[in-house]
């Protein structure tokens, strides 16, 4: 006889926390601010309403584990394919770029949560904090990519932090600028920005 399915009352709490966490992102992505509900979130979970304030404390708190977990997702992701790259600092820029506007990105419903995610900057502490945390760590992987190019071009950078930053910068923007096309896969011109940003870069002197 069939074992029935575990009800989720039944599930711990860290799985109930990724329960709420993945439907607050589906939300957020097939509605956008409209998603941003605790009705619609806990229904999309099928879960009453009590186990947001239960797991998380509050909705901000919820939406601030979403981000947490998209960027996180998306830094691995970008990880994981420069650690089975070995090539050069400057193959594995080229890599990151072309990662960074994958399909597996490029996805016009993700631009939706993330402008949900930018606009609770300002108010909310929980998203703030997430948000200098993730950010932190792709601008500090771009910097240490940065730092090894200039390494191998024999280049002198006195502020190579400012530069990871404006990198960054440019991407995003590419980014949000290609989902604002409903693009699902980039268009030339995202990589070539960014191959052509890196040119000027190495022939700093």
């Amino acid at each position: 006889m069939p074992m029935k399915e575990k009800k989720f009352s039944r599930r711990d709490p860290d799985e109930r926390k990724d329960l709420l966490t993945r439907a607050a992102i589906r939300c957020l992505q097939e509605e956008g601010y409209a998603g941003l509900s605790v009705r619609k979130i806990t229904k999309e979970a099928n879960v009453s309403q009590g186990m947001i304030n239960l797991h998380f404390g509050s909705i901000n708190q919820l939406i601030a584990s979403a981000y947490d977990l998209l960027s996180t997702e998306f830094y691995q992701f970008i990880a994981d394919r420069l650690d089975q790259c070995h090539g050069t600092a400057l193959e594995k820029m080229d890599l990151f770029f072309q990662t960074h506007f994958s399909s597996q990105w490029m996805n016009p419903k993700l631009l939706k949560a993330w402008l949900v995610f930018w606009s609770l900057l300002p108010d909310t502490p929980e998203m703030a904090e997430a948000y200098e945390r993730n950010n932190g760590k792709v601008e500090a992987l771009l910097r240490q990519l940065l730092t090894q190019i200039s390494v191998e071009d024999g280049l002198q950078i006195d502020d190579m932090a400012s530069a990871s930053q404006r990198l960054m910068a440019l991407l995003d923007g590419i980014w949000v600028r290609q989902n604002l096309e409903q693009r699902t896969a980039p268009s030339d011109y995202a990589l070539e920005m960014a191959r052509d940003w890196l040119a000027r870069f190495r022939t700093i002197t």
